[in-house]
């Protein structure tokens, strides 16, 4: 039997009903979670990648996991598919994606990649995560998730949040 790793998954959409997609996604991890359940509130960001695409509700969660790396990520895009996930091109608009951010203490190379590579670069997983886990010490670097953010904010312009309060497109 393996052990329980506490897991954070980031979760994004910008296609609506983003609020009900996103509602979904939490449902689809619910399943697989073996208690500990923790979740942020839910943002409204503005999109990274191409022009044209709409604002994004991201929000990032947390719990206690019994399997492997792999099969979580397996199925993480098992489930995107499932939640209607179109294949559009890499940071075009979606409308679900869930990505492992951290799996306890490990690293990995390949697939996955553990901890997720852009986690330091983006405020849109920073801000959430740190809502919910500002202790939590990224095992390549040391650092604690609110020093991550407090380092990105020094480096750029903080983007503007919107929490989310209610059922929202």
């Amino acid at each position: 039997m393996e052990s329980l790793e506490r897991v954070f998954v980031a979760l994004g959409s910008n296609l609506a009903p983003r609020s009900r997609r996103l509602g979904e996604g939490r449902d689809m991890l619910r399943r697989v979670a073996s208690g500990g359940w923790l979740e942020s509130p839910i943002y409204e960001t503005p999109p990274v990648g191409p022009s044209g695409q709409g604002p994004y509700f991201n929000q990032v969660v947390s719990f206690w996991y019994s399997g492997t790396p792999k099969d979580l990520l397996y199925y993480l895009k098992g489930s995107e598919l499932l939640l209607g996930r179109k294949p559009r091109g890499h940071w075009n608009s979606r409308e679900i994606d869930l990505d492992l951010l951290y799996f306890g203490n490990k690293t990995m190379a390949g697939r996955p990649t553990i901890p997720h590579i852009e986690i330091p670069n983006r405020q849109f997983v920073l801000v959430p995560l740190n809502d919910i886990a500002p202790d939590w010490q990224d095992p390549l670097n040391g650092c604690s998730v609110k020093e991550l953010l407090s380092d990105l904010l020094s480096r750029e312009e903080k983007i503007p949040f919107r929490t989310i309060t209610g059922e929202e497109p």
